[in-house]
Parts: C-alpha cells; structure tokens; sequence
C-alpha cells in the first residue's frame, strides 16, 4: 500500500490534506528547521537545473528560499496532479526569477534525456515507488557530471513511539515498516550501485508533544489508523490518552531522518 500508485495517488496524495496532519506534528514540536537543514546540504550554482522527483506541495521551496540561488531552473513532478500545482505556485511565489514548471509523471520512467540535471532531489519518497533501484537508476541517468542528488528518508527507529500506540490497537496490522523499503539502514546499498559517492548526514531532532490530538491527527492520516472503524477510533484515543497520562501530560518522539548526498552518477553500458 505504501507503495501502491493508484492507491497513493487516490487516497493519501490527492490533495495536501494527510500530508499537512503529519506535517503539523514536525513543525510544532520539533526543530522546525529541515527544509532548510536540508538545502545546506546541496552544493547550488546560480542558475542550476533541479529536478524534484515526489514534490509534494512544494514546501521546501518556501521555507529555504533564502538560502539558494537567486537564478534556478526548477521541473517539479509528482504522480497527483494536485501536488504538482501546489508545488509550483508554492515555488513561483518564493522564487521571483525561478523558472517553474511542473510534471506529473512516473518516476521509474523520467522523460528527460541524459545528463540533464545539475540538482536532483527525492525527499521522503523512494519507499513510495514499487521498485526503488529503477527509479534511483533514472536519477542518476538524468544527473550531469560534477552534479549532486540529496535523497532523504527516515530510519527503523524513527517515531518509534507512534508505532507503539499503534501496535496496541492494530497488533496484526500488516503494512510494513517504510524504512525496510527504502531507509538510512539500507538505503545507501541502493544508491552506491548508481552513484560513485554516497554520504548519509543525520539530521538530530525529537518532537515533545503536549496535545493528544495533534497525535491522534497523525494517526489517523495513514495506514492503518485512516481506515479505522468507530470503535478503533475510541480504543486510539484511549491508548494515546494513556500514553499522555504515564508522561504527565507529554510525549515525546524520537525521530531518525537524515539524507544520502550522492555524486559521480554510474553511467549504464
């Protein structure tokens, strides 16, 4: 399912609405500070070509405006056509002398010619494709020499205190850890058959979380917890509620994120 096309594009990213319920937790009780930790990790000329493969609604591009170029050459894409627009009115706005365009397209198949790119980004998307190493072979495919790609993702043990409460009210829940599809464990194994150089940077941050519903909210905006029935709903908020109460009001989330930094793209023979 969390990596089901149809169901991704029909369900969870039609519009922005279970994005920004998970979003919501991030930014009021962590660091707040990853788009633009993100971007610091990008080596940017002026006037560069990107390529954003899953743009999503293109928030990066406002929150670390002021730390790129004044010149860029963006080609945002995404499988829902409603993220794709919200992505480039979000980059138009922030970026005045940005060229904007968007695609909605298959990243296992990008219709760009060859070393195309100077900039390639895929952030918190390659568990979402049905075969990782094909689209991670199309981005190096796409990347010109002296070019650099910044992937990033989460790790086994990221928001492990969610999975928890979520165990208890789904103990046989079937949908799988998203970091055994792509993650920091195993990610960089992936990346090192199509780039040369792949570096992992952590990015160190927790969340302390002092209202139940903003974790109910984030909880309810995916597998299993968006299907729940009534009575699954009662028996989350009991055992969130629970949780909140053994830690005197709080909770707090440990996070695991970070990303791979790739250059030196392997050309196929």
């Amino acid at each position: 399912m969390f990596n089901d096309p149809d169901y991704l594009r029909r369900s969870q990213y039609a519009d922005t609405r279970h994005l920004d319920a998970r979003a919501r937790l991030h930014r009021k009780y962590g660091r707040g500070d990853w788009f633009p930790w993100a971007a610091e990790q990008v080596r940017w000329i002026e006037g560069a070509r990107v390529l954003e493969i899953g743009c999503g609604p293109g928030w990066f591009w406002d929150a670390a405006a002021d730390l790129l170029p004044t010149r860029l050459d963006l080609t945002l894409t995404d499988l829902s056509p409603g993220m794709v627009e919200a992505a480039c009115a979000r980059a138009a706005a922030a970026g005045p002398d940005w060229t904007v365009r968007g695609r909605v397209l298959d990243a296992a198949r990008l219709p760009f010619p060859d070393a195309s790119f100077d900039v390639v980004m895929a952030f918190h998307m390659l568990y979402h494709v049905p075969d990782p190493a094909r689209t991670i072979a199309e981005m190096a495919r796409v990347l010109r020499p002296g070019g650099s790609v910044i992937v990033t993702t989460n790790g086994r043990g990221h928001l492990r205190e969610l999975a928890q409460i979520e165990a208890v009210v789904w103990p046989a829940s079937p949908h799988p850890e998203v970091a055994d599809l792509f993650g920091l464990e195993n990610g960089g194994d992936m990346l090192a058959v199509a780039f040369a150089e792949v570096e992992l940077r952590r990015h160190a941050d927790d969340l302390d979380c002092t209202d139940p519903i903003d974790v109910a909210a984030y909880l309810r905006s995916s597998p299993p917890g968006i299907d729940a029935t009534a009575d699954e709903a009662r028996a989350l908020a009991a055992e969130i509620g629970r949780v909140f109460q053994d830690g005197g009001g709080r909770l707090r989330i440990g996070k695991d994120a970070g990303a791979f930094v790739c250059a030196g793209p392997r050309r196929s023979s």
